[in-house]
């Protein structure tokens, strides 16, 4: 394995701020509000592309220690999959057998086989338990406008469809960190796409929502979010740590936690633009981007005050590796997100401050024009 120095310093910022890569290809910290990062927050993984399609691309690391930077190996998918409390990011990777599902560990650094994808076809999008017991993967198209998820038994080698739900063609599914097995799904209700899978509409008038179902696929737990709870959601969600309750954004800035079983979501905090949302590994803090201005905030779910981090310079145009995308490591100490600000898409990150995150948020106070909850 080599090691590269590409870290340069951004100035300028509220707080340090380190541009991660700066080779002259495409790096991104990959889609979806996980947490691609070890348990410790020592050692993130990126995705590499030498094109803006997703092919070929490859799965790097970050230790953010030394700031340097190593190349693990080719990715099929630009997807990682992970969970907030473990080590491993999970990954698909081609030859010539096919499509190999890859367990990386980002502590020590090894890679091992884990399912070969030969009678199963390869996933859009994944997610592992706590336990790391099953990797789930989809969406299949099953017929007209239902999906189906299926799960994989990585002791056993075996696999199955496991759930069926119209509309679940872009379902962001993320198993609970708090280990009660259930996953979360992104319900596109009335989207629609062709039969070569492209999307020709991606909602409907009633927009999108979610629900909670569990590993037997029947128990499906609706989420009082969307239409007609809340506006939209913008597709952007999370488990907030161990807590069982889910974070997400709506069309209208709102920043949300919510739970199977309760008969509102409770509105954290508002600001017109706020969209790509992360929680903690904790569940005590959030960060959110604003795709109106590209900034990046932190807020705390308990007390829903929110203050400005900084400037991510993110044009946050069409390509997905254009919107910034933050998350908070582990150990709270950086906000990992993207930017195309040099006019080629790196990953950065911004430091936290020395103490705690309520320590940034009463030295900054509540940012102007964020609405406080009620």
């Amino acid at each position: 394995m080599r090691w590269y120095d590409e870290s340069i310093p951004v100035e300028g910022e509220p707080v340090q701020v380190w541009q991660l890569t700066s080779a002259p290809v495409i790096s991104h910290d990959i889609y979806c509000e996980e947490v691609y990062a070890s348990s410790d927050g020592g050692r993130i993984a990126f995705v590499r592309s030498y094109y803006p399609s997703d092919r070929p691309s490859e799965v790097w690391v970050c230790d953010l220690s030394s700031m340097r930077v190593a190349r693990m190996g080719e990715v099929a998918s630009e997807f990682l999959a992970t969970n907030p409390l473990i080590d491993a990011v999970y990954y698909m990777r081609p030859d010539e057998r096919g499509h190999r599902l890859m367990r990386l560990d980002l502590k020590t650094l090894e890679q091992e086989e884990v399912f070969a994808f030969v009678d199963c076809p390869p996933p859009r999008v994944g997610t592992v338990p706590p336990d790391e017991r099953y990797f789930v993967g989809g969406p299949l198209r099953v017929r007209g406008n239902v999906y189906a998820l299926y799960k994989v038994d990585l002791e056993r080698g075996t696999w199955e469809v496991f759930h069926e739900h119209e509309d679940i063609f872009n379902p962001h599914v993320q198993f609970d960190p708090g280990g009660s097995g259930d996953l979360l799904v992104q319900l596109n209700r009335g989207g629609i796409l062709d039969e070569e899978g492209n999307i020709v509409r991606l909602i409907g008038e009633e927009g999108a929502t979610l629900y909670v179902v569990d590993m037997d696929g029947k128990d499906v737990k609706p989420l009082p979010v969307g239409r007609p709870y809340t506006e939209k959601v913008t597709g952007h969600e999370c488990w907030i740590g161990e807590s069982g309750r889910v974070l997400l954004t709506t069309a209208d800035g709102g920043v949300y936690s919510v739970a199977p079983g309760d008969e509102e979501a409770r509105l954290l905090a508002r600001m017109e633009g706020f969209s790509h949302i992360s929680a903690s590994a904790d569940g005590r803090y959030f960060v959110v981007d604003n795709m109106r201005t590209g900034r990046l905030y932190v807020g705390s779910i308990s007390t829903g005050k929110v203050a400005f981090l900084c400037e991510s310079r993110a044009s946050c145009g069409r390509p997905q590796y254009t919107h910034p995308h933050p998350y908070i490591t582990p150990d709270n100490r950086y906000v990992v997100f993207n930017s195309d600000r040099t006019g080629i898409c790196q990953v950065y990150a911004a430091a936290l401050p020395v103490g705690t995150v309520e320590d940034l948020l009463e030295s900054l106070g509540r940012e102007q024009g964020c609405s406080p909850p009620g």
